[in-house]
């Protein structure tokens, strides 16, 4: 039984009994022609164009005649509703309003106890003359019909359409066609990398002030290098580094990183030291929270030309030199290749995790400034995250 306004299971039933005879009067005139002739006519446009239509049309229609005729309450579907929409407008014009409802009503309501209906339901009920009179009594709201203008909102203003028009384009995504399912897909995908993101600048300033063991020691320097890989990525933040002035130094971006790293650290007791001389060389950042936790963190320029090094030598001597079991190589890609190019360091940072019995990460941060702006996203590759 579709869901219908209304407060009795009885007024309901009445106005199904309405619809059946809608319904059944389309599907008989439809089946006497050619498909897309009326039956189609009632489909989204971009149904009405995918393959072996004509089968999976009938069958939709056939569930929907099967679902008002039956005893149960069906939660109809947006692509439902709209198809229901546009048989009752149909039959309507169809017949230039000679199609009326009036005798079947009354005749549903001399079978019944009008004592079960309310004075509002009878009012509606003896208000109904034709199919398009049960448009108003059936739908809620007709938001299916303008989900087009709706989704041009939500590419420019989402939180319009999710805030303050109150629709979940999740629940009408049967009425999009693939290529603008795709696109909505991207943007909320999109969305949610942007939510998580703030989560993430949240949890930051909220940082473990307590630091009672490794594992929050280690924490807190994750939530320092992905902050300033956010910042340079989507904060605008690479402009600093790389502008048509030139391409900021190794020891420029090391600064910006210190500058970082104290404001987000400084209220849980970690002290940043830079340029700490192990012994066999220095490294760019040490973080020490007392003798018990420490970390290294060395950070490199894409365009130096051998900045693998920094990773396979450096960091693990560093680390083995001082003892400590935690480090950071951190690379800043002034250009996109170079950031691709260096994914596989990911790889090879687990690989000496376990050579070298220390943990150590790897970060890469594209600082090209070539990361597309949200509205000119067309693939959830070139979001960035």
């Amino acid at each position: 039984m579709l869901s219908i306004i209304g407060s009795s299971k009885v007024y309901k039933k009445v106005i199904h009994e309405a619809l059946e005879i809608v319904v059944k009067y389309f599907m008989e005139v439809g089946s006497n022609v050619e498909y897309d002739e009326i039956y189609g006519n009632v489909f989204p446009l971009h149904k009405q164009d995918e393959e072996d239509r004509e089968n999976q049309g009938l069958a939709f229609l056939k569930k929907l005649h099967r679902e008002i005729i039956d005893n149960f309450s069906h939660e109809f579907s947006p692509l439902k509703e709209y198809v229901l929409y546009h048989i009752l407008l149909f039959v309507y014009e169809g017949s230039e309003g000679t199609f009326l409802l009036s005798e079947t009503i009354q005749n549903s309501l001399r079978k019944r106890d009008t004592t079960n209906f309310s004075e509002d339901e009878l009012n509606v009920l003896n208000s109904i003359e034709t199919p398009k009179d049960l448009i108003g009594v059936c739908f809620e709201d007709l938001d299916f019909l303008d989900v087009e203008k709706i989704f041009d909102i939500y590419k420019t203003n989402p939180k319009i359409v999710t805030d303050f028009l109150h629709v979940d384009l999740e629940y009408y995504k049967d009425l999009l066609p693939d290529d603008i399912l795709s696109e909505y897909n991207q943007i909320k995908e999109y969305l949610n990398n942007v939510e998580k993101s703030s989560k993430h600048d949240t949890e930051v300033k909220a940082i473990t002030k307590t630091i009672n063991s490794k594992n929050d020691f280690y924490k807190n320097v994750d939530f320092v290098i992905a902050t300033f890989k956010h910042y340079i990525e989507h904060k605008k933040v690479h402009i600093l580094f790389n502008n048509k002035m030139g391409q900021a130094n190794e020891k420029q971006v090391q600064v910006a990183f210190g500058m970082v790293a104290n404001l987000v650290l400084r209220e849980c007791g970690i002290v940043i030291s830079p340029e700490v001389d192990t012994g066999r060389g220095i490294v760019d950042f040490q973080l020490s929270k007392g003798a018990d936790f420490q970390a290294l963190i060395e950070l490199k320029l894409g365009n130096h030309g051998r900045y693998k090094d920094g990773l396979t030598y450096q960091l693990p001597t560093y680390l083995l030199t001082e003892q400590i079991d935690y480090g950071y190589f951190v690379l800043v890609c002034y250009t996109q290749e170079i950031y691709e190019n260096a994914e596989s360091l990911y790889h090879m940072a687990e690989e000496f995790s376990q050579k070298y019995n220390r943990k150590i990460q790897f970060e890469r941060i594209n600082a090209s400034g070539t990361l597309e702006s949200a509205s000119k996203i067309r693939a959830e590759k070139d979001m960035g995250f």
